[in-house]
């Protein structure tokens, strides 16, 4: 069983504390799942990949984390209609 300091690592994220899970827009037009750390440079993920580490941490009970990842997910689908 993954730990959370795991899957973090695995998906490319620090061990920090998230201020904000939010959907961005690349240069490409691409929508993406950014990650804002109080210390460190945000990061992004792709949706696909972002979704793939939300189950994940459901199985490993973190739902809040995994909560936000989702809502996020859910927002730039919905901005990708418009």
């Amino acid at each position: 069983m993954s730990t959370l300091s795991t899957l973090l690592l695995e998906n490319g994220l620090p061990n920090l504390r998230v201020l904000l899970i939010e959907p961005h827009r690349n240069h490409r037009g691409v929508w993406r799942i950014k990650f804002s750390y109080e210390t460190a440079e945000p990061l992004s993920m792709s949706t696909v990949q972002a979704s793939t580490m939300a189950s994940r941490l459901y199985k490993i009970g973190e739902v809040e984390l995994a909560d936000e990842i989702d809502d996020a997910i859910k927002n730039a689908a919905r901005y990708a209609l418009r």
